[in-house]
């Protein structure tokens, strides 16, 4: 139950990340702002680091293994910023929001055994996200991206499954050899590295505004908590888990569009955010 609670809170950062980023993305470019919420994010914890980090007496594999997690963390942030750029919260956020499905999987391959009711809550997941992705208003979700540009939000929004789905694994590997801060805090230099090609070649070249600043700090500091809490829940048993309580950052990104973004929600949508909310919260008390 715990790893699933450290999702749901990781799910809870993400949500009113996603909600800031889509604010953003479109004017500063999706590949810009995420290379600066990842420079935020390394702000952020280099106090904590520098004073009480671990990481200063760590191994050379327990180094890599943080600075593997920021390769893969590099294309997944990219991925979604850019998408974001190309369509609205409730689409990509709930088309991306089955990413963590892929590393119960990566559990089930070493060994997981999950129970019916387990891969019930895995299924009823992904399904809540379809259904929201598929169900928008006439002038909101799918139907709000502009003409010729769903293709290349589908590759970027694939390119973040396959990002976040391997740092979930990557992450709570590295938390158990350095520590989750300090995992965190080593991938923010690496995924920058990742991302800065995409963001030269963007497009966008304007100055940030104060309120954009501000914007991009505040991504940075809840990317880092929602990061560190995923790392954390490598500790416990059944932290492949973890990734279903993710999950729920779909609906309550959809959630918090709607109140901030104004973005309309339909009848269908509420649907599928239910089976999500549903499944999560079943997948935290069922779990041993």
């Amino acid at each position: 139950m715990i790893a699933v609670l450290f999702g749901v809170f990781a799910a809870l950062c993400w949500s009113i990340h996603d909600v800031i980023a889509r604010s953003i993305a479109g004017s500063v470019g999706g590949f810009r702002t995420a290379a600066w919420v990842m420079v935020s994010g390394f702000i952020v914890l280099s106090a904590y680091v520098l004073w009480d980090g671990s990481v200063w007496q760590a191994s050379g594999p327990a180094i890599f293994s943080g600075l593997l997690l920021g390769f893969a963390y590099g294309f997944g942030v990219g991925g979604l910023f850019k998408a974001f750029s190309l369509g609205p919260v409730s689409l990509v956020g709930p088309i991306t929001a089955g990413y963590p499905v892929l590393a119960v999987l990566w559990g089930v391959f070493n060994g997981l055994e999950p129970t019916a009711l387990q891969w019930a809550c895995v299924g009823a997941t992904l399904l809540g996200a379809i259904i929201v992705a598929r169900s928008g208003e006439p002038d909101g979700g799918i139907n709000a991206v502009a003409p010729g540009k769903m293709p290349a939000l589908l590759f970027f929004a694939v390119m973040a499954v396959l990002g976040y789905s391997s740092s979930i694994v990557l992450g709570q590997q590295a938390a158990l050899s350095v520590g989750e801060v300090d995992a965190t805090w080593l991938s923010r230099p690496v995924a920058l590295l990742v991302l800065l090609p995409f963001a030269f070649l963007d497009g966008k070249r304007s100055v940030l505004t104060r309120n954009q600043w501000i914007g991009i700090f505040v991504m940075g500091t809840l990317d880092v908590f929602g990061v560190i809490a995923v790392n954390a829940s490598g500790h416990f048993p059944g932290k492949e888990f973890a990734g279903i309580g993710i999950s729920a950052y779909g609906a309550l990104s959809v959630i918090m569009a709607m109140i901030f973004l104004r973005e309309k929600v339909s009848p269908g949508q509420w649907v599928g955010l239910a089976m999500i909310v549903t499944a999560v919260a079943t997948m935290s008390v069922t779990q041993n």
